[in-house]
Protein backbone atom coordinates (compact mmCIF):
# COMPACT_ATOMS: atom_id res chain seq x y z
CA UNK A 1 0.00 0.00 0.00
CA UNK A 2 2.60 2.23 0.59
CA UNK A 3 4.20 2.38 -3.16
CA UNK A 4 0.13 3.52 -4.49
CA UNK A 5 1.44 7.27 -4.05
CA UNK A 6 4.59 6.61 -6.16
CA UNK A 7 2.84 4.55 -8.64
CA UNK A 8 0.25 7.30 -8.83
CA UNK A 9 3.00 9.92 -9.01
CA UNK A 10 5.28 8.33 -11.80
CA UNK A 11 1.73 7.33 -14.39
CA UNK A 12 1.26 11.16 -14.23
CA UNK A 13 4.44 11.87 -15.23
CA UNK A 14 4.65 9.17 -18.17
CA UNK A 15 0.96 11.07 -19.08
CA UNK A 16 2.68 14.66 -18.89
CA UNK A 17 5.92 13.60 -20.77
CA UNK A 18 5.48 14.65 -24.55
CA UNK A 19 5.08 11.90 -26.98
CA UNK A 20 7.60 13.97 -29.09
CA UNK A 21 10.75 15.54 -28.14
CA UNK A 22 12.87 17.75 -30.32
CA UNK A 23 16.67 18.51 -29.28
CA UNK A 24 17.62 20.15 -32.25
CA UNK A 25 16.99 23.95 -33.63
CA UNK A 26 16.73 22.32 -37.72
CA UNK A 27 13.19 22.21 -37.19
CA UNK A 28 10.23 24.11 -35.66
CA UNK A 29 8.90 21.46 -32.97
CA UNK A 30 5.13 23.16 -32.44
CA UNK A 31 4.81 22.79 -36.54
CA UNK A 32 6.53 19.35 -36.37
CA UNK A 33 4.14 18.33 -33.91
CA UNK A 34 1.47 19.69 -35.48
CA UNK A 35 2.13 18.15 -39.26
CA UNK A 36 2.29 14.53 -36.98
CA UNK A 37 -0.88 15.22 -35.95
CA UNK A 38 -2.61 15.48 -39.03
CA UNK A 39 -1.13 12.53 -40.21
CA UNK A 40 -1.01 10.37 -37.50
CA UNK A 41 -4.22 11.51 -35.17
CA UNK A 42 -4.28 10.39 -31.43
CA UNK A 43 -2.11 7.69 -32.14
CA UNK A 44 1.12 9.36 -31.48
CA UNK A 45 0.35 10.16 -27.91
CA UNK A 46 1.12 6.12 -27.24
CA UNK A 47 4.30 6.86 -28.91
CA UNK A 48 7.63 7.80 -27.68
CA UNK A 49 9.69 9.94 -30.34
CA UNK A 50 13.03 11.55 -29.90
CA UNK A 51 14.92 13.63 -32.53
CA UNK A 52 18.68 14.54 -32.35
CA UNK A 53 21.53 16.72 -34.61
CA UNK A 54 22.72 14.17 -37.28
CA UNK A 55 26.65 14.11 -38.15
CA UNK A 56 25.84 16.70 -41.01
CA UNK A 57 22.97 20.45 -40.74
CA UNK A 58 20.77 18.52 -43.33
CA UNK A 59 20.52 15.33 -41.11
CA UNK A 60 18.75 13.96 -38.07
CA UNK A 61 18.58 10.98 -35.22
CA UNK A 62 15.44 9.40 -35.45
CA UNK A 63 14.52 7.17 -31.77
CA UNK A 64 10.87 5.68 -32.22
CA UNK A 65 9.63 3.59 -29.33
CA UNK A 66 5.92 1.84 -30.27
CA UNK A 67 2.76 1.05 -27.96
CA UNK A 68 4.29 -2.49 -28.14
CA UNK A 69 7.55 -1.60 -26.72
CA UNK A 70 9.59 -2.14 -30.06
CA UNK A 71 12.00 0.24 -30.90
CA UNK A 72 13.96 1.38 -34.00
CA UNK A 73 16.55 4.25 -35.19
CA UNK A 74 16.76 5.77 -38.32
CA UNK A 75 18.70 8.53 -40.12
CA UNK A 76 16.61 11.27 -42.05
CA UNK A 77 17.95 13.86 -44.52
CA UNK A 78 15.89 17.04 -44.76
CA UNK A 79 16.22 18.84 -47.90
CA UNK A 80 13.97 21.97 -47.05
CA UNK A 81 15.33 25.27 -47.92
CA UNK A 82 14.09 26.97 -44.29
CA UNK A 83 12.37 25.58 -41.19
CA UNK A 84 9.04 25.61 -42.04
CA UNK A 85 9.80 22.68 -45.01
CA UNK A 86 11.79 20.90 -43.13
CA UNK A 87 9.42 20.55 -40.15
CA UNK A 88 7.08 19.09 -42.81
CA UNK A 89 9.40 16.83 -44.31
CA UNK A 90 10.70 15.52 -40.83
CA UNK A 91 6.45 15.17 -40.22
CA UNK A 92 5.84 13.39 -43.03
CA UNK A 93 8.90 10.97 -42.65
CA UNK A 94 8.08 10.48 -38.83
CA UNK A 95 4.76 9.49 -40.19
CA UNK A 96 6.03 6.50 -42.53
CA UNK A 97 8.50 4.97 -39.63
CA UNK A 98 5.47 5.06 -37.72
CA UNK A 99 3.64 3.37 -39.89
CA UNK A 100 6.34 0.36 -40.84
CA UNK A 101 5.15 -1.57 -37.84
CA UNK A 102 1.55 -2.48 -37.10
CA UNK A 103 -0.91 -0.59 -34.78
CA UNK A 104 -3.00 -2.91 -32.68
CA UNK A 105 -6.31 -3.40 -33.68
CA UNK A 106 -8.88 -0.93 -32.62
CA UNK A 107 -12.56 -2.39 -32.56
CA UNK A 108 -15.30 -0.48 -33.94
CA UNK A 109 -12.81 1.58 -36.13
CA UNK A 110 -11.50 1.17 -39.27
CA UNK A 111 -7.84 1.33 -40.28
CA UNK A 112 -6.97 4.64 -41.93
CA UNK A 113 -4.47 4.87 -44.02
CA UNK A 114 -1.65 7.02 -43.51
CA UNK A 115 -1.94 10.21 -46.18
CA UNK A 116 0.74 10.01 -48.68
CA UNK A 117 3.71 12.56 -48.28
CA UNK A 118 3.58 15.76 -50.11
CA UNK A 119 6.13 16.91 -52.89
CA UNK A 120 8.41 19.15 -51.59
CA UNK A 121 7.72 23.13 -52.60
CA UNK A 122 9.54 24.61 -55.17
CA UNK A 123 11.60 27.20 -54.57
CA UNK A 124 12.84 30.81 -56.58
CA UNK A 125 14.14 34.28 -57.00
CA UNK A 126 12.90 37.41 -58.81
CA UNK A 127 15.11 40.46 -59.00
CA UNK A 128 17.11 43.41 -61.05
CA UNK A 129 20.38 44.93 -61.03
CA UNK A 130 23.46 46.44 -62.84
CA UNK A 131 25.32 45.08 -65.73
CA UNK A 132 28.67 46.08 -67.57
CA UNK A 133 30.26 44.31 -70.52
CA UNK A 134 33.37 45.58 -71.80
CA UNK A 135 34.91 44.67 -75.38
CA UNK A 136 37.59 46.17 -77.88
CA UNK A 137 37.40 50.08 -77.97
CA UNK A 138 33.77 49.74 -76.43
CA UNK A 139 32.49 49.53 -72.80
CA UNK A 140 28.40 49.11 -71.95
CA UNK A 141 26.24 49.40 -69.68
CA UNK A 142 22.58 48.31 -68.51
CA UNK A 143 20.22 46.58 -66.00
CA UNK A 144 18.87 42.71 -66.36
CA UNK A 145 15.68 41.70 -64.70
CA UNK A 146 15.80 37.88 -64.17
CA UNK A 147 13.71 35.00 -62.54
CA UNK A 148 14.83 31.44 -61.73
CA UNK A 149 13.71 28.50 -59.84
CA UNK A 150 15.70 25.87 -57.63
CA UNK A 151 14.96 22.49 -59.12
CA UNK A 152 16.43 18.49 -58.56
CA UNK A 153 17.86 19.15 -55.24
CA UNK A 154 18.34 22.43 -56.39
CA UNK A 155 21.01 21.30 -58.88
CA UNK A 156 19.29 22.75 -61.58
CA UNK A 157 18.25 26.44 -62.19
CA UNK A 158 15.66 27.16 -65.56
CA UNK A 159 16.44 31.48 -65.42
CA UNK A 160 14.54 33.60 -67.52
CA UNK A 161 16.10 37.30 -68.16
CA UNK A 162 15.00 40.70 -69.94
CA UNK A 163 17.27 43.28 -70.18
CA UNK A 164 18.09 46.97 -71.20
CA UNK A 165 21.18 48.30 -72.09
CA UNK A 166 23.37 50.69 -74.10
CA UNK A 167 26.32 52.32 -75.05
CA UNK A 168 27.85 55.87 -76.34
CA UNK A 169 31.20 55.54 -78.14
CA UNK A 170 31.81 59.61 -79.64
CA UNK A 171 29.20 60.14 -81.54
CA UNK A 172 27.07 57.43 -81.85
CA UNK A 173 24.46 56.08 -79.32
CA UNK A 174 23.67 52.52 -78.97
CA UNK A 175 20.58 51.43 -76.93
CA UNK A 176 19.92 47.28 -76.88
CA UNK A 177 16.88 45.06 -75.56
CA UNK A 178 17.69 41.52 -74.90
CA UNK A 179 15.39 38.80 -73.80
CA UNK A 180 15.73 34.80 -73.69
CA UNK A 181 16.44 32.24 -70.48
CA UNK A 182 18.81 29.78 -70.06
CA UNK A 183 20.02 27.08 -67.91
CA UNK A 184 22.15 27.08 -64.47
CA UNK A 185 23.83 24.03 -62.71
CA UNK A 186 25.78 23.59 -59.61
CA UNK A 187 25.05 22.88 -56.00
CA UNK A 188 24.56 24.23 -52.36
CA UNK A 189 26.63 24.37 -49.66
CA UNK A 190 26.21 22.71 -46.38
CA UNK A 191 24.75 25.64 -45.03
CA UNK A 192 22.37 26.23 -48.03
CA UNK A 193 22.47 29.77 -48.03
CA UNK A 194 25.20 30.09 -50.81
CA UNK A 195 24.76 28.28 -54.32
CA UNK A 196 27.67 28.00 -56.56
CA UNK A 197 27.13 26.67 -60.37
CA UNK A 198 27.61 27.72 -64.50
CA UNK A 199 25.21 29.26 -66.87
CA UNK A 200 24.62 29.59 -70.31
CA UNK A 201 21.39 32.00 -70.74
CA UNK A 202 20.72 32.32 -74.80
CA UNK A 203 19.02 36.11 -75.94
CA UNK A 204 17.29 37.80 -78.86
CA UNK A 205 18.93 40.92 -78.66
CA UNK A 206 17.57 43.80 -81.21
CA UNK A 207 20.49 46.87 -81.30
CA UNK A 208 20.12 50.29 -82.26
CA UNK A 209 22.65 52.52 -82.94
CA UNK A 210 22.23 56.09 -83.88
CA UNK A 211 25.08 58.32 -85.71
CA UNK A 212 24.24 62.12 -85.98
CA UNK A 213 20.41 62.12 -88.12
CA UNK A 214 20.95 57.97 -89.19
CA UNK A 215 19.58 55.23 -87.35
CA UNK A 216 20.27 51.29 -87.96
CA UNK A 217 19.22 48.68 -86.56
CA UNK A 218 19.92 45.01 -86.02
CA UNK A 219 18.74 41.91 -84.76
CA UNK A 220 21.29 39.34 -83.58
CA UNK A 221 21.66 36.36 -80.86
CA UNK A 222 23.08 36.94 -77.30
CA UNK A 223 24.82 34.22 -75.16
CA UNK A 224 25.93 34.39 -72.06
CA UNK A 225 28.33 31.65 -70.84
CA UNK A 226 29.82 32.21 -67.36
CA UNK A 227 30.12 31.36 -63.59
CA UNK A 228 27.34 31.90 -61.27
CA UNK A 229 26.91 32.91 -57.37
CA UNK A 230 24.00 33.33 -55.20
CA UNK A 231 23.18 34.03 -51.73
CA UNK A 232 19.41 33.90 -49.93
CA UNK A 233 18.24 34.33 -46.98
CA UNK A 234 14.48 34.15 -45.46
CA UNK A 235 13.70 36.73 -47.51
CA UNK A 236 16.93 38.22 -49.35
CA UNK A 237 17.95 37.10 -52.63
CA UNK A 238 21.67 38.04 -53.90
CA UNK A 239 23.59 37.05 -57.20
CA UNK A 240 26.42 37.91 -59.01
CA UNK A 241 27.54 36.31 -62.27
CA UNK A 242 30.79 37.08 -64.65
CA UNK A 243 31.84 35.23 -67.94
CA UNK A 244 31.60 36.42 -71.45
CA UNK A 245 28.67 37.37 -73.84
CA UNK A 246 28.94 36.40 -77.65
CA UNK A 247 26.98 38.33 -80.11
CA UNK A 248 26.39 36.39 -83.73
CA UNK A 249 26.56 37.60 -86.05
CA UNK A 250 29.63 40.82 -84.81
CA UNK A 251 28.89 43.73 -86.42
CA UNK A 252 30.95 47.02 -87.22
CA UNK A 253 28.75 49.77 -86.65
CA UNK A 254 29.81 53.34 -88.55
CA UNK A 255 30.60 56.76 -86.88
CA UNK A 256 31.65 59.44 -88.21
CA UNK A 257 34.25 58.48 -90.82
CA UNK A 258 35.62 55.73 -88.39
CA UNK A 259 34.06 52.25 -87.60
CA UNK A 260 34.02 50.49 -84.35
CA UNK A 261 32.95 46.28 -84.02
CA UNK A 262 30.37 45.00 -81.50
CA UNK A 263 31.45 41.64 -80.96
CA UNK A 264 32.04 38.75 -80.98
CA UNK A 265 33.16 38.50 -77.30
CA UNK A 266 32.86 40.64 -74.29
CA UNK A 267 33.45 40.25 -70.32
CA UNK A 268 30.75 40.76 -68.39
CA UNK A 269 29.45 41.05 -64.77
CA UNK A 270 26.10 40.89 -63.39
CA UNK A 271 24.75 41.55 -60.22
CA UNK A 272 21.04 40.96 -59.05
CA UNK A 273 19.02 41.82 -55.94
CA UNK A 274 15.84 40.89 -55.32
CA UNK A 275 13.53 38.52 -52.75
CA UNK A 276 13.52 34.64 -52.53
CA UNK A 277 9.95 32.55 -52.17
CA UNK A 278 8.96 29.12 -51.89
Amino acid sequence: MALAPQLALLASLMLLSPPLELHTDAVDPRRTESGLRTRVGDDLDAWTISVHPGPTADQVDVHLRAPDGTTRQRRVALSGANRDDRSRELAASLALLMDEAPSPPRSGRPAIAPPAPRPAPVSGWLGLGPRIEVGPKLVEGGVDVMGGAWLLREHLQPIASLSLGGAAPGHVSLFHLRFGGGIAAGAALPDRRIWLGGHVIAHVLRSRARDLDRFVVDWMSATEIGATVQYRGRRLFLGARTGIDLVLPSRTVPRHGARFRRGPAQWMLGLVIGVAFN
